[in-house]
């Protein structure tokens, strides 16, 4: 049974026949009332629900990054939405039934501001992975020395993950992340952003993939 708001013209949360109403971020939405299907998932349809629960599940271990990197890029629902979507389209590789995430271009931040350049990783005693990049021109656009560095590391040997949402400052060109200790000897994928204090991000860059000491 529905619920009338604001007198006859008003919005209505609930179902009304056929019809199912809510409100979503102050907006009312309409929907029809889904009904069951009799016919089997073809071979498409299951394959895309094997990519999409393996994103998903994928991208939930770094939420935090994902609500700064695609905060611009919001479709219906949420940042987290979008990030899927994009990560469905480009980060996704094999046959099916065997699909995985495609490292490189796996993506945590999507905008205009400039990202880093000439990026480098290096391996040091102690699961310690050193990170860094080089400045940009002054009078570059989309830039700032204040900007905030966005880290991700992956370990797929552990299925564990490390985020950093402000490491450093991009004027520092440096930043050491320390890891478990228990991560040394394993293969790492490292993944950086900028964002800056007004809510623009840059596109994530794949920094590469290392081996811990």
């Amino acid at each position: 049974m529905g619920t009338q708001l604001k007198g006859p013209l008003g919005p209505f949360i609930g179902k009304v026949g056929s019809i199912i109403g809510s409100i979503v971020k102050g907006r009312n939405i309409i929907t029809s009332l889904h009904t069951k299907s009799n016919r089997p998932a073809t071979e498409a349809q299951l394959n895309q629900r094997v990519k999409f629960g393996m994103v998903t599940g994928f991208l939930g271990y770094f939420g935090d990054l994902i609500e700064i990197g695609f905060q611009t890029h919001k479709i219906p629902g949420s940042a987290m939405n979008a990030a899927v979507a994009y990560n469905l389209k480009y980060a996704v590789t094999g046959v099916s039934p065997n699909f995985s995430i495609n490292y490189p271009e796996l993506s945590f931040s999507r905008g205009k501001l400039i990202g880093p350049k000439n990026s480098a990783i290096q391996a040091l005693a102690g699961a310690n992975i050193k990170f860094t990049w080089l400045a940009n021109p002054a009078a570059l656009k989309l830039t700032n020395p204040t900007d905030q560095l966005q880290i991700l590391v992956y370990n797929p040997a552990k299925n564990e993950f490390a985020t950093e949402v402000s490491a450093a400052l991009r004027s520092d060109l440096t930043y050491t992340l320390q890891l478990p200790h228990d991560f040394s000897g394993d293969k790492v994928h490292c993944y950086m952003a900028f964002a800056d204090i007004e809510g623009r991000v840059s596109d994530s860059l794949y920094a590469g993939s290392i081996t811990l000491l």
